[in-house]
């Protein structure tokens, strides 16, 4: 019978409070900047985000004993990060956009660096090559990478299948006494259905008064339907609005829809475009949850669904609505609201949704979501997988004359507000000459006119890329050499007193591919930072005397540039 009792323990409390009893990742009072399944651009957020106290160079602690399973340096993403292994837990901790190393470490990595003579890494090391002790430095705090600010991004992940687990289940000293804050929901028409008597969607403001929510107006609703919301989370001492934990949607005290992140899948993350509503985000950079389901959506945080979402009312009755939302520490904010169900009109006096199709549309086409679709015209070719969408579409495509620096037309490509899931391949024909074609690319147009860079190679006079969003697409070409531009170092300078040579790099057209930094015609370590442009030589072990310094930056089309200067150090 005692055994009985802790397997039903064990079974009804899987997450909460497990006594691993790790420590913290920093010496000071924990403030959340971000909050784990957090929505971000393209996948949900991985890990947490402490803040660390506006400054870089804190130390980072390992929160148990381990070894260090991979070390990463990437201009993008994490920038400089620490995986270490847990065996006694069966984890892996996390530690992201650092700005350096501990001394064990950063010589491992150094050494690294100049063998392969790259800035780059993606370290795989053996079992207790190098192993750490609980408390023990890893490393400083930063904002390497795709970091916007000083902070650490800090992840726990179940070792056998890498996928994250929400690290607040566990007894970090971090304080949330305040409930998730709702701002805003969002009624969606299936088909004919009227919502306060259009045909359309239809947003509503949400009130608070009195530590209640409320809605400003009243609902009427003919046909089925859906709901998203607009909410988000804060935690005591910041002020950043983050993720929130759970959402529950109930239709008259019955349960419809639940939603809760304790765990991720970096194979699904991407699947968030599904779950947010993509237009919105687009188009007024707001991330609403859907409380439904589309029908290619593979994310497995949805506890329960009845009809995935779709509300139905047959009656002429009044159905109260609550919407629960949670963060992890138990706050609760609860919205409550009525919807007068009314019977569906005949379809000749429904007001329809107006057909997107006019007269500057040149096709329109059926793209079912779970097959293959294709499109093409003398211009252009479009070829997509099946499940490539989130949910069926009516594809249109028109073009516009060209401006002066574009070869052919510009293609637009169904909408911008649209996700797409999978890469598809986009081909597109123009008229270029020969010297050109090395330096022309496909370009995705934003509404100010600037170009991003998708790649592309040409063949049969077409010039091929693969891509996963919709938009305004062209083919533009870049014959202008990125820049270098020295900060403190030119031809003869004396340099004794420095500690670093520093550079700015940019390239206005495709983006930077490459650079590489040399003295005496050998490689030397430099750091880039993207997001200020510098380049950075931390000089070490450098001889007294004279030198030759060279730096050359290629871009995404092979343009180049040089820099050399002869200087005494």
């Amino acid at each position: 019978m005692r055994f009985v009792i802790i397997i039903l323990v064990i079974t009804l409390f899987p997450l909460k409070n497990f006594s691993q009893n790790y420590t913290s990742p920093l010496d000071f009072k924990l403030l959340l900047s971000g909050t784990f399944g957090e929505l971000r651009s393209n996948h949900f957020h991985a890990g947490i985000d402490f803040k660390t106290q506006g400054v870089e160079g804190q130390n980072v602690r390992s929160i148990a004993d381990g070894y260090i399973s991979r070390i990463k340096v990437s201009t993008w993403g994490y920038g400089k990060v620490i995986y270490i292994n847990h065996p006694e837990t069966g984890h892996t901790s996390v530690y992201a956009h650092l700005s350096s190393f501990n001394e064990t470490i950063n010589q491992f990595v150094k050494n690294e660096h100049y063998k392969r003579e790259s800035f780059e890494l993606d370290l795989y090391l053996k079992e207790n090559e190098i192993n750490v002790k609980q408390g023990e430095i890893i490393g400083l705090s930063g904002n390497t990478g795709g970091s916007n600010g000083a902070h650490l991004h800090f992840e726990i992940r179940e070792t056998n299948n890498a996928h994250p687990i929400n690290p607040l289940q566990y007894d970090f000293d971090v304080t949330d006494n305040i409930a998730p804050i709702l701002k805003k929901i969002k009624l969606y028409a299936i088909d004919t259905t009227l919502i306060n008597g259009y045909n359309s969607n239809k947003i509503f403001d949400v009130i608070k008064l009195d530590e209640e929510y409320f809605l400003n107006e009243n609902i009427t609703v003919s046909g089925n339907f859906a709901l998203g919301i607009f909410t988000y989370d804060q935690a005591d001492g910041a002020y950043n609005k983050n993720g929130v934990y759970s959402i529950k949607l109930y239709v008259d005290n019955e349960i419809y829809y639940s939603f809760q992140v304790d765990e991720l899948n970096f194979n699904t993350t991407r699947f968030i475009n599904a779950h947010i509503d993509y237009c919105e985000k687009i188009e007024n950079q707001i991330k609403f949850h859907r409380c439904h389901k589309l029908p290619h959506n593979k994310l497995k945080n949805y506890n329960y669904l009845k009809n995935n979402g779709i509300i139905k009312f047959n009656d002429s009755l009044v159905h109260k609505i609550r919407i629960e939302v949670s963060d992890i520490f138990g706050n609760i904010s609860k919205l409550n609201f009525d919807i007068k169900s009314t019977p569906q009109p005949f379809a000749n006096k429904c007001l329809m949704k107006k057909d997107s199709l006019s007269s500057n549309i040149l096709s329109k086409k059926y793209f079912n979501y779970n097959t293959p679709n294709f499109f093409k015209n003398k211009d252009i070719y479009l070829n997509m997988d099946a499940y490539s969408l989130y949910e069926s579409i009516f594809f249109e495509y028109r073009n516009s004359i060209n401006q002066d620096e574009v070869f052919g037309n510009i293609h637009h490509i169904h909408y911008n507000n649209t996700p797409v899931h999978k890469h598809y391949t986009l081909s597109l024909s123009a008229s270029v000459p020969k010297s050109l074609l090395t330096k022309t690319y496909i370009a995705k147009t934003d509404k100010k006119g600037k170009y991003k860079h998708i790649g592309g190679k040409w063949k049969n006079n077409q010039i091929t890329t693969k891509t996963r969003e919709f938009g305004d697409f062209c083919i533009v070409s870049d014959t202008i050499n990125p820049q270098i531009i020295a900060i403190n170092i030119h031809s003869n300078k004396k340099i004794t007193n420095q500690k670093t040579i520093d550079f700015k790099i940019k390239d206005n057209e495709s983006g930077i591919k490459s650079f590489r930094g040399e003295i005496d015609n050998k490689w030397i370590l430099m750091d880039y930072d993207y997001k200020t442009n510098l380049l950075r030589y931390e000089i070490d072990n450098l001889q007294k005397g004279q030198h030759v310094i060279n730096i050359k930056v290629v871009d995404k089309l092979g343009n180049s540039s040089k820099f050399e200067a002869q200087f005494t150090y």
